[in-house]
């Protein structure tokens, strides 16, 4: 039997591993599906309610208007201090 005889021998049985384990893996996959769905549909009428419920009143009310915001102090005219090093420019030189 010449080499690439062998060769082709060898892809067949690769073929036919590959399709094998294809069929197994769909096989689990579709038991593990229906598995699921039976689960899903378990809960589904565990969790279903006898008989429909009010709708929950909350407890307090909203209060009827916010607080007021704390008041900014009157502007000056003067442009706002920089913050030192708030987001430094790491190319900028140091002076």
């Amino acid at each position: 039997m010449g080499f690439m005889d062998k060769a082709k021998q060898l892809g067949d049985q690769a073929k036919q591993l590959a399709d094998q384990a294809q069929k197994k893996i769909d096989e689990k996959q579709t038991q593990f599906n229906e598995s699921q769905r039976q689960k899903a549909e378990g809960q589904a009428g565990a969790n279903a309610p006898a008989e429909p419920q009010a709708e929950a009143t909350p407890a307090e009310a909203p209060p009827a208007e916010a607080p007021p915001a704390a008041e900014a102090p009157p502007p000056s005219g003067q442009p706002p201090a920089e913050q030192s090093n708030a987001t430094p420019d790491p190319f900028k030189p140091i002076q």
